[in-house]
């Protein structure tokens, strides 16, 4: 049987034990997902779970391509995440498909043009939701960049109340 978020977020730690910037990143992460996925119409219970799964290990590469490649760079990333997804994916027993999933979105998550779900918006729209705070955009270019990039009713609604 499938484990649950928590037992994901463990192995999220464990990994990341010493980095408590990626451990608060992730953490971020999560609560956005878990607002934005809640406010989207025919969510179901399966499809929410993934969506958190893949907030939990959408940056587990991060440290993996510091190592290898010297860089925590998105495309060392793409690279070093799933890897990693399958492997702890398959420790918890998750089906075929789902793996596989985690492991695109992971492995693509910094391709906004490869976003080709309302999974894959959602975790990238709660990333954004964090990254922004480290940008230094002019509030109208911010405005503009909001309403280009945000799809979600509820993605656009934070980053409307965050950042403007």
């Amino acid at each position: 049987m499938a484990q649950d978020v928590n037992w994901y977020w463990q192995k999220v730690e464990k990994i990341l034990h010493d980095d408590v910037h990626m451990i608060d990143h992730t953490k971020k992460v999560l609560e956005y997902v878990q607002q934005i996925a809640s406010d989207q119409i025919g969510i179901g219970i399966e499809e929410k779970r993934r969506i958190e799964v893949i907030a939990l290990l959408h940056d587990i590469g991060i440290l993996a391509a510091e190592k290898k490649h010297g860089s925590r760079a998105g495309k060392f990333q793409h690279i070093e995440g799933p890897p990693l997804v399958r492997e702890i994916t398959k420790q918890a027993e998750e089906k075929p498909e789902f793996i596989e999933r985690v492991a695109y979105i992971v492995g693509n998550h910094h391709n906004f043009s490869k976003a080709d779900g309302i999974d894959f918006q959602i975790l990238i729209e709660a990333d954004m939701l964090v990254n922004l705070q480290n940008e230094k955009i002019k509030k109208n270019r911010l405005e503009e960049f909001i309403d280009k990039f945000f799809k979600t009713k509820k993605g656009k609604e934070l980053a409307r109340q965050i950042y403007l």
